[in-house]
């Protein structure tokens, strides 16, 4: 599975088809008063940048979406059916967020419809080829996935001769990365069950409206006393006049955002992989945490950098009944390597080890729970359009389904906007490890993100030498 953006997918020529929520859903949406139900933490953080982001006049890359192929011509009426079942399937996409007049504070509610109430419009699109395919998709997923006032979602199918491409796409605060492979494996399924290829029972969900509720309720009894508040605390006295995220000149002025590029390497193979697995056990340390090493030396001898900062994102999902369930159920941890000028690679690496062993403290506690009790501390502002980057580590071969992601094309998709960062995603496939990245599009940014990517794949397969 690769992360890509639609507008450079290789897609198929074909009848286009949208799938939406029909005006009579939009409608009862509309009219749906608001109910008890809160934000989560995490996606009142997106939904409130994504207002501080329309003040300034721009746009984040606010969406996720996926694509897969099936064989032959798409039965539509099966892929509407299939659809239908799997929105109806998942409490976050009955409904929508809205600001509250009535708080000055801009509060936002939330809107939902039953779910047999839930129905979807099939709009076709026309026949395509090329890149008027990977434009039409484009222009009408970007008119979806605003969860403001509305649904945020929209699925599409291009029907080809030999095989049809399944879409989806959702804004952010409806689904994490994990969502991605949880929305490919579900739907895939339902719609093989639909044309009668094999039948399976889904497994029960949890709603994630109901889990935001519990999440908000057991947040509040985590304290200044809490061991993650120092944690934190910790991580910003350590960082005072430090850089966080990409630690290189990407060529941004205080204030601005440009434009974000998609840029991916391939670090390793399996095979190289493998190898440095077994080299960094006996080292003391572990895959993951070599890579994380040598992302601290290019920083350090790149950049002069004395340590590595970053928010490394963990799962939530701890139940059964969780596993399966479309949300945003993610925290942060504040990482911070210091990298010494002598420091070797598996140096680095124990200490990274170390590091995130040390921050499981700060797993159970939301990252804004944290923000809320010690926002002075911070100068952090929700209202704020600046975050610090994330660097995430993804093993793929964990995941279950993942046997048939290259059969199946499977494909990440992700959504346009503007930042003054870059956003990092690790991922180790049975086929290699590669890096993603979302870089703002400077020449300096370009330049210098493949000048750290390229110094770190370097110093991984050096480490191969011994």
């Amino acid at each position: 599975m690769r992360m890509t953006r639609i507008e450079e997918l290789d897609t198929i020529d074909g009848d286009v088809f949208l799938l939406r929520p029909s005006e009579e859903s939009a409608a009862a949406l509309a009219a749906a008063p608001a109910n008890e139900h809160r934000p989560s933490y995490m996606q009142d953080q997106h939904l409130r940048l994504r207002r501080a982001m329309e003040r300034v006049g721009s746009a984040d890359a606010n969406w996720l979406g996926l694509c897969f192929d099936v064989e032959g011509p798409l039965d539509v009426d099966a892929l509407h059916r299939a659809a239908t079942a799997w929105v109806r399937r998942h409490e976050v996409m009955w409904g929508t967020f809205k600001d509250d007049p009535a708080d000055p504070d801009g509060e936002l509610t939330r809107h939902a419809i039953a779910p047999e109430d839930l129905t979807l419009s099939l709009t076709p699109l026309g026949s395509h080829a090329g890149d008027e395919v990977n434009q039409v998709l484009l222009k009408h997923f970007s008119d979806a996935v605003d969860p403001i006032d509305n649904f945020g979602y929209a699925i599409a199918g291009v029907s080809g001769e030999d095989r049809s491409t399944i879409f989806c796409g959702f804004d952010h605060c409806y689904g994490d990365g994990f969502s991605v492979l949880l929305a490919y494996m579900e739907l895939s399924q339902l719609y093989a069950n639909e044309i009668g290829d094999e039948q399976v029972e889904m497994p029960p969900v949890k709603g994630y409206m109901t889990y935001a509720q519990e999440e908000r309720a057991d947040a509040q009894q985590y304290g200044i006393d809490h061991p993650s508040m120092q944690f934190w605390a910790d991580y910003a006295m350590d960082g005072a006049g430090a850089k966080d995220g990409f630690p290189m000149d990407l060529g941004i002025a205080e204030g601005e955002r440009f434009w974000l590029v998609p840029m991916d390497y391939d670090i390793l193979t399996a095979a190289e992989c493998d190898r440095l697995e077994a080299i960094a056990k006996e080292e003391s340390a572990t895959f993951p945490s070599v890579v994380y090493a040598a992302f601290a030396l290019a920083a350090r001898d790149l950049a002069g950098a004395s340590a590595y900062r970053f928010f490394n994102p963990v799962a939530t999902r701890h139940t059964p009944e969780t596993l399966p369930t479309m949300g945003w159920m993610i925290n942060v941890l504040p990482i911070h390597i210091p990298v010494a000028p002598e420091a070797t690679l598996f140096d680095v690496a124990r200490d990274v080890r170390q590091k995130f062993r040390d921050a499981r403290v700060c797993e159970p506690v939301p990252a804004l729970r944290v923000m809320e009790v010690v926002q002075e501390a911070f100068g952090f502002s929700l209202e704020d359009t600046h975050r610090p980057a994330i660097v995430s580590y993804l093993d793929g071969r964990m995941i279950p389904g993942q046997e048939k992601w290259a059969q199946d094309r499977f494909h990440g998709t992700t959504g346009q906007g503007y930042d003054d960062n870059v956003n990092v995603w690790i991922n180790r496939t049975p086929t290699e490890l590669y890096v993603m990245c979302s870089v703002p599009q400077t020449p300096t940014a370009v330049a210098n993100v493949d000048a750290f990517f390229t110094y770190a794949s370097n110093l991984l397969r050096g480490a191969l030498t011994r």
